[in-house]
């Protein structure tokens, strides 16, 4: 009997909802989905689905902030053995340390105390661990055929068509994203750590306030040289990515033309 093959789409942790609208594109096209020769689309690890869309299965976004997800060999072997079948296609989204290390860190202020990002910058640029490590133990860990490596912004359209292609699935709008304005952040972080619980709908009633409050310097982001210096690694660690046997980078943009 021929196992199934599977394909994945693993989008970073705290990606703005990426992973969400393409979900809704998988489960609003279902029939388009089985017309191109695919199997069900399923959120997470399922023998009984042949697409697989994961934010988590790299690990957590306290995890990316503590060690650039560690974990994530293990993750994956766990994951792969729940598929019960060969991982084809592995295609991940993967952001700029610049950026990325500011999102991690703005999506975990919002929810719980964090230690201040100036005491964390230098520790963040000086690390080694990156993206070459990550893709590589994940890759590996599932053994998968072939890795796109969609590097941020990532539009709806590319996720598809490097994750399905020959569907031609509609893509639904995205979800609107909550404005979180760093005013806001600085008061919830006040509250976090006097101990204070927090509801949801106070939160939103707390940012809507904020955000018509002026805004001082970004809380969360790298000095012009960090940055810089960060720009220049994230390029080099695509480079040496792009230049492996069954590593592409970006989907074809004839593939792309042909999901919208």
């Amino acid at each position: 009997m021929t196992k199934t093959v599977h394909h994945l789409m693993i989008c970073a942790p705290a990606m703005a909802g990426l992973a969400g609208q393409v979900a809704r594109a998988l489960a609003q096209g279902r029939d388009r989905l089985a017309e191109a020769g695919y199997g069900a689309a399923a959120i997470g690890p399922s023998a009984s689905a042949q697409i697989h869309i994961d934010e988590t299965l790299i690990g957590r976004v306290p995890q990316g902030l503590a060690g650039f997800f560690p974990q994530v060999g293990g993750r994956a072997r766990d994951y792969a053995g729940r598929l019960g079948g060969p991982v084809g296609r592995l295609v991940i989204t993967t952001l700029p340390y610049d950026l990325y290390y500011p999102m991690m860190w703005r999506f975990l202020a919002h929810r719980r105390a964090v230690q201040p990002f100036a005491e964390m910058a230098e520790l963040l640029v000086a690390r080694e661990r990156g993206w070459v490590e990550l893709v590589s133990e994940l890759s590996a860990a599932l053994g998968a055929r072939e890795t796109v490596i969609l590097p941020a912004p990532v539009r709806g359209e590319e996720a598809l068509a490097a994750l399905v292609p020959g569907a031609s699935l509609p893509m639904p709008p995205a979800a609107a994203q909550e404005n979180v304005p760093d005013t806001g952040l600085v008061m919830l972080q006040r509250l976090y750590r006097s101990g204070a619980t927090i509801a949801p709908r106070q939160i939103q009633r707390l940012m809507q306030f904020h955000a018509r409050q002026p805004q001082p310097a970004p809380l969360a982001a790298f000095s012009a040289l960090e940055a810089a210096r960060l720009r220049r690694r994230y390029q080099a660690d695509l480079a040496t990515l792009a230049a492996r046997p069954g590593v592409r980078i970006g989907a074809a943009p004839e593939l792309v033309l042909a999901a919208e």
